[in-house]
């Protein structure tokens, strides 16, 4: 704790609580990511689309890699 903050404490109580409170708030609560379209994986070999990221079915191999997707 800082000195400045044992001095809010003396001169105003309450507006240190909530600050508090707002502050612990945003420290607790879960930051929500955007939901967005699956990425899609292409095989280096066949070109077969799949959201898997391993392996290709048709392929039998590790070859799949991640498609970019254009930027607008």
């Amino acid at each position: 704790m800082s000195i400045i903050e044992s001095l809010r404490k003396l001169v105003d109580p309450v507006q240190l609580r909530q600050e508090q409170e707002e502050r612990k708030a945003l420290r607790e609560t879960p930051v929500k990511e955007t939901a967005g379209a699956p990425p899609v994986f292409v095989c280096r070999v066949c070109g077969h689309t799949d959201i898997q990221d391993a392996y290709c079915p048709v392929c039998l191999a590790d070859t799949m890699s991640r498609q970019e997707l254009p930027r607008r």
